[in-house]
């Protein structure tokens, strides 16, 4: 097994468990059946639950992958290779302004709109733009390496295509110079 070097860790911010509490007390809200719940989860259960959920969470970049972790009930974990990312972006929602924070979503290749397949969000992270270009710069690193160790063969593949379409011409006249000596 591959050990990759970590670059860079994610540090959350301790508001976190607060966005988490407001968020669910606002799904609670909104639901009939949660209101008369709604005094429990303020006053025990929810701080509970959402504190296990932000000290569950973590992130990290590494040389070829973002690697996060999440869930304490249910664990989560996602390897992103960085070659797959396709987009950061910093998300900022009413309760998430309101607290000084914002969310940096991940968006992958494959992961398509609406499926959450691929995609990642990471609210609450400390100096968000800072590791944002962190990630991209890793990237475009990874990224970079490739492309150009791959830039000749990609040419002999053009060349043979158009070799075969000069074949196909000159057969083709050929064939039709037999169907006019034909006629």
């Amino acid at each position: 097994m591959r050990t990759e070097r970590v670059l860079r860790k994610v540090e959350f911010d301790h508001r976190l468990p607060t966005y988490f509490l407001m968020a669910s007390s606002f799904g609670l809200l909104a639901s009939f059946i949660g209101i008369p719940l709604l005094p429990v989860w303020l006053l025990g259960l929810g701080q509970y639950v959402h504190r296990r959920q932000y000290e569950s969470m973590e992130a990290e970049l590494t040389t070829r992958s973002l690697n996060v972790r999440k869930g304490f009930l249910f664990r989560t974990q996602k390897n992103i290779p960085l070659d797959k990312i396709t987009d950061l972006a910093l998300n900022e929602g009413p309760i998430l302004r309101h607290l000084g924070l914002c969310s940096l979503g991940v968006e992958t290749a494959g992961g398509g709109a609406g499926t959450g397949m691929g995609n990642v969000s990471l609210p609450g992270v400390v100096d968000a733009l800072g590791f944002r270009d962190a990630v991209l710069e890793q990237r475009d690193l990874v990224t970079a390496g490739p492309a150009f160790a791959t830039a000749a063969p990609v040419q002999a593949p053009v060349d043979a295509d158009a070799a075969t379409l000069v074949e196909i011409r000159d057969a083709l006249l050929r064939i039709e110079q037999l169907l006019g000596e034909q006629r």
